[in-house]
């Protein structure tokens, strides 16, 4: 009896000293952790346009035919000045920039050129001839300086780098271009120009008629 004892105390004995073993060996087998995924997202966000409209009061619609009227007045022996405004709450100047530039000019002088002319079939006076003050054959005066901007950008922007042009008494011989503002950053920007002044010279005795004087206003990149 005592040999069987003896037997099964030596098997506990192994058992005992191989769970020790397994053990033992369970401290030293490394946890294998899978690696986390690391993905990179990418994504373009294009340059939009700079461009420029003239909108009406909703503030999305541009006005198709975009005209400015200026008072009717009597002919006369003597020279006269008549006075019109650029940009109403119907007739806003706007300016976008949401491309890649160092800011903007905005810009207008007449669709032909130094040679255009206020006209009405055959009678004509002219938009740029310095001659007699303007008198002689009739002077265009362009004045943003007492114009309004108005922000149109979800408060993004600010109208703090715009500068409103200075008065410009448009001249053949020298420029018929009015700057009507400039922008010197190029961040993203939105806007209107309302009240802008023009002041037109009729020269004396001047044919009665329905005259137009067709403009373009320009937008260029600094």
């Amino acid at each position: 009896m005592g040999k069987i004892v003896t037997k099964v105390q030596n098997y506990k004995t192994k058992i005992a000293y191989l769970v020790s073993s397994f053990a033992l060996v369970a401290l030293f087998i490394p946890i294998m952790a899978s690696a986390a995924p690391t993905p990179t997202f990418n994504q373009t966000i294009n340059a939009g346009a700079l461009s420029t409209n003239i909108m009406q009061s909703d503030d999305s619609t541009p006005v198709a035919s975009p005209t400015v009227a200026f008072p009717a007045v009597n002919a006369g022996f003597t020279c006269q000045t008549n006075t019109a405004t650029l940009g109403d709450s119907n007739n806003k100047l706007n300016v976008t920039n949401l491309a890649s530039n160092n800011g903007w000019t905005l810009t207008m002088t007449a669709t032909s050129g130094d040679s255009a002319t206020w006209t009405d079939g055959s009678n004509t006076y002219a938009y740029n001839d310095p001659a007699g003050s303007g008198c002689t054959n009739g002077q265009l005066t362009v004045d943003p300086s007492v114009s309004t901007i108005t922000l149109d950008c979800n408060s993004s922007c600010s109208s703090a780098t715009v500068t409103k042009g200075s008065s410009a008494t448009l001249d053949n011989t020298g420029s018929s271009v009015a700057t009507l503002a400039t922008n010197s950053s190029g961040s993203a920007w939105g806007g209107y120009l309302t009240g802008i002044s023009l002041s037109q010279k009729i020269p004396a005795a001047q044919a009665s008629g329905s005259y137009s004087l067709p403009m373009t206003i320009t937008v260029t990149a600094n």
